[in-house]
């Protein structure tokens, strides 16, 4: 009888939390894929299984722990990346001028001209910064009204008619309907608007025209453009941060547009779809 209830005893009570115990110890060293592989029916079983799910939590907080310090990593390369060639040339562009190297007017002329616009892509890098930290942050909140996207893409329109007027480009605005009620906030909703319609006018050839629709039955807005397209291996990436695709067209961009667009979708649930013809067209989708 001894024997016997010595034997019960290990199965049920000893063996188990022993496998607790190294269960226990492999967590507390980061092992967090472990498993216990215990399945009672009894006070045991349940410390068992609260351990299984506590490792399964940790493992997914250490993968995004990873995640956050990656992105953290790449942020830091990607804006010292991009703050180095605007600071190298202001700052070569002054040593020039104030040891006197530049003495003719006409020269000195180009090498300012040099210097504010790269200050200006420094102003505009670090206004899109705090514009993107600002919606990436939990606690930011945006002002929600009740408005008509049909006036709010007029006044879009009627803001980037003048750059396309520069390349010849034919604005077409198509609408089913009058009004298209939405709750959200105006200025975010336009600054989405203007950086998609700003890049279709950027990647537009000349003489061509942008298609824009606004579709109230199904819910959607449209911005097609015929111009360069997306390359393919590109289109993946276009809403990461500091991504920017090989063009001249694109030199002068920051390579956040599309990720404070992104964001500023995400705050008011609209999903956006892109599709693109690399050298024909590109169509940016808004699902409402």
């Amino acid at each position: 009888i001894s024997i016997f209830s010595s034997i019960i005893l290990s199965f049920h009570f000893v063996k188990p939390i022993k496998k607790i115990e190294q269960h226990t110890n492999k967590l507390i060293h980061g092992e967090y894929t472990i498993k216990t592989n215990i399945n009672q029916k009894d006070e045991i079983g349940k410390v068992a299984s609260s351990l299984d799910i506590l490792s399964e939590k940790l493992f997914t907080a250490s993968e995004e722990t990873k995640k956050i310090d990656k992105l953290r990593k790449d942020f830091i390369s990607n804006i010292s990346h991009e703050l180095r060639t605007p600071v190298t040339v202001i700052r070569g562009s002054l040593e020039a001028l104030y040891d006197g190297i530049i003495v003719e007017k006409e020269q000195q002329k180009k090498y300012y001209k040099q210097m504010l616009n790269e200050s200006i892509y420094l102003q505009r890098l670090v206004n899109d910064l705090l514009d993107l930290t600002k919606l990436q942050n939990t606690d930011f909140k945006i002002e929600v009204d009740s408005l008509n996207i049909k006036n709010l893409l007029e006044d879009c329109i009627h803001s980037i008619s003048q750059i396309s007027k520069n390349k010849n480009l034919s604005l077409n605005f198509k609408f089913d309907s009058d009004l298209f009620i939405f709750k959200g906030d105006y200025g975010r909703l336009r600054q989405m608007f203007l950086i998609i319609l700003d890049n279709a006018v950027k990647f537009s050839v000349e003489n061509s025209s942008i298609d824009i629709i606004l579709n109230n039955e199904e819910k959607y807005i449209s911005i097609k453009d015929y111009g360069k397209g997306i390359n393919n291996n590109d289109l993946p990436y276009i809403f990461e941060r500091f991504y920017k695709t090989k063009s001249e067209h694109n030199k002068s961009g920051t390579g956040l547009g599309l990720a404070i667009a992104k964001e500023i979708a995400n705050k008011h649930n609209i999903k956006i779809e892109v599709l693109s013809k690399e050298n024909n067209f590109t169509n940016f989708k808004f699902l409402f």
